[in-house]
């Protein structure tokens, strides 16, 4: 870690603006890094800002540590926790996350169940079709909205039939999401 803070102290002197800015986030997050231990008591036992603040933190950096903070944070009691750490899973997009975004399709609050269908579309594979199709289901235009995006995204013709209903039958917001995914899905 010292030979990347001297090489990103040093390009903070560079003549370049852009270099000079981009040494100053790297910097930045790997400070964050340096207290990561930190970041994961505040979202272990901080409150709800300080949790959000923390999860926000941690969501620029990668690894093994960072991904199982964000992981366990998607259990939290808040609501707004648990959305939090399912958005910043769903940006960092490392596919080993796949297991606790589908775990949280099951969640009681429909916000976090939309922000966990948001982060799969950054998570795509073929097997999420099923977990997908079952929250067409819902009773939360909000969550079949959001997978009718996510599903129709894919191009996955296994959900044609699905695609053309919502065509027919839904609001103006599905409708619209399954004409879009019927004129790309695959033959």
């Amino acid at each position: 870690m010292d030979r990347r803070k001297q090489v990103l102290i040093k390009a903070l002197r560079d003549r370049d603006e852009h270099i000079r800015s981009a040494a100053a986030g790297a910097l930045e997050r790997l400070e964050i890094r340096l207290r990561l231990p930190a970041f994961e008591k505040l979202v272990e036992s901080g409150d709800k800002i300080e949790k959000l603040r923390a999860i926000y933190a941690v969501s620029g950096l990668r690894g093994e540590r960072v991904l199982n903070l964000l992981v366990k944070a998607t259990k939290d009691p808040v609501e707004d926790v648990r959305a939090a750490a399912l958005r910043s899973l769903g940006r960092i997009g490392d596919k080993r996350v796949l297991p606790a975004v589908v775990e949280s399709l099951k969640d009681e609050s429909p916000v976090v169940v939309r922000v966990a269908i948001e982060a799969l579309a950054n998570l795509w594979d073929q097997r999420l079709l099923g977990p997908l199709m079952q929250m067409l289901r819902s009773k939360d235009h909000g969550v079949v909205e959001r997978a009718l995006d996510v599903i129709g995204r894919s191009g996955d013709k296994r959900a044609e039939n699905a695609m053309i209903y919502f065509a027919v039958k839904g609001n103006r917001t599905m409708r619209m999401l399954a004409i879009k995914a019927l004129g790309v899905m695959e033959t």
